[in-house]
This record gives C-alpha cells, structure tokens and sequence, in this order.
C-alpha cells in the first residue's frame, strides 16, 4: 500500500475505517464499540467466508479468555447498528453452533489522501532539516 494512503470497506450505506475504528453510515458515525468494530473488521475482511466462532474469538481477543457471550454480544450490536433484524439477514449471516458469515458485497477502497495540515507541517519541517 502507497504511504500516507488508507484502506476502508464499503458495503450498502456503510463504510468501515479499520484505522480509526469508525463506521459510517451515510457519511454519520455509528456508535459502536471497539470490540464490535474489530469483530466487524474481521468479517468485511473475509466476505463470504465462513469464520468459527473460536477463530472469530482470537481474532478480537488474542491471547485473553473471554465468554463465548462476548462475541455474541458484539455480534448483536453489530446487527443493531447494521439495522439487521435476524440472521439472515443481509450482512452478517449465522451458522449455528459453528460460526459466522459477512455476506453484503464488500468493496475495497483505496484512498490516497493528501496530509492532513499537521501532517503537511511535519513534512515540511522534516524537509527543511
């Protein structure tokens, strides 16, 4: 990937910066917590494949024990955010007793944006060095 440049997921009305732990929906932040963002990270970034709920679990909470309950929870809050009301719905699909599925069309946006003013500044006291 191009320095400087970031890496977002677009799916529906919704678009996910792994970066900065932020969804979007329509352009407006959608409250969620961190762990409902990894979780929905680890899912747009394999669409269509199934992932274990152990797999999932390590992914969001390496190397901690936890509750099977946490990821359900997350799981929940993701559904709310994404307005999904069962689970088949159009995002998030589950397979009972072995795990879960994203499975909206993810499109993977590339976006070389030009530095921020700090970062401009930065640059450009480093180049005057």
């Amino acid at each position: 990937m191009v320095s400087g440049a970031r890496r977002f997921y677009e799916f529906g009305r919704f678009r996910l910066d792994p970066n900065r732990h932020r969804l979007l929906h329509n352009g407006e932040t959608v409250p969620l917590s961190a762990k409902a963002i990894e979780t929905l990270t680890a899912l747009v970034q394999n669409p269509g494949k199934l992932l274990e709920r152990e797999a999932l679990m390590q992914a969001v909470w390496p190397d901690t024990i936890v509750e099977d309950a946490n990821l359900t929870v997350a799981i929940s809050q993701l559904r709310k955010a994404l307005n999904q009301n069962s689970d088949t719905g159009e995002f998030i699909q589950t397979i009972p007793r072995i795990g879960y599925r994203f499975v909206a069309d993810v499109h993977e946006v590339v976006d070389e944006a030009t530095p921020s003013v700090a970062e401009a500044k930065a640059i450009g006291c480093a180049r005057r060095d």
